[in-house]
Formats: structure tokens, sequence, C-alpha cells
């Protein structure tokens, strides 16, 4: 599923509404995303909404699944949840995976 992050300036709010069922059910997800470099440190919000719920166990492997085509920004996927997976296609910044 393609999504366009245009809805909402801020990336991890459209994750965080797109891993939905997972945060709350523990349904897996796949989604297909843009991104651009003026996204940075995403999955930071998605990461603390996922600690929020299930504390540092987090979630099990690979329940959400973004897959990003394009630029990431700084801090790509850095500090992510357990059960958080994040595949990049294209190009990054510094700092990726922290």
């Amino acid at each position: 599923m393609k999504q366009d992050h245009g809805i909402d300036k801020v990336l991890d709010r459209q994750l965080i509404s797109l891993a939905k069922p997972s945060i709350e059910k523990r349904e897996p997800i796949k989604a297909e995303i843009q991104i651009n470099n003026t996204n940075r440190t995403t999955g930071g919000m998605l990461s603390g909404e996922v600690v929020k719920k299930y504390g540092e166990k987090g979630l099990p492997d690979d329940t959400i699944q973004f897959k990003f085509n394009g630029v990431a920004g700084q801090s790509f996927g850095a500090w992510l949840a357990k059960g958080v997976t994040f595949e990049l296609e294209g190009m990054a910044n510094d700092y990726v995976g922290k």
C-alpha cells in the first residue's frame, strides 16, 4: 500500500495511524511509504507509542513493517521499538538506525 505523506507533515503521525491495528491489537501490518530528507527521526514517535503500550518488550518481531522509498532524513529508524521493522530503498542521511 502506497501512502502519500502530504496529508500530515509529520510522517510519524501517519505511521502511528497506519499502525493502529498493531498498536491496539497486535495485528501485523505492512505498508509502503514515500519519504524525503525533511522527515527526520522517522520512527521515534511510532516507537514511543509501542513502548507506552507494551513496555520495553515491545511487539513480536515484524508486527509493524514499513518499506520506505526515497531519501530518508537524519536519524532514520533511530531508537525503533521491538517489533517495528523499517526498510529503505533509496538514500539516507547520517545516524541511520542509531
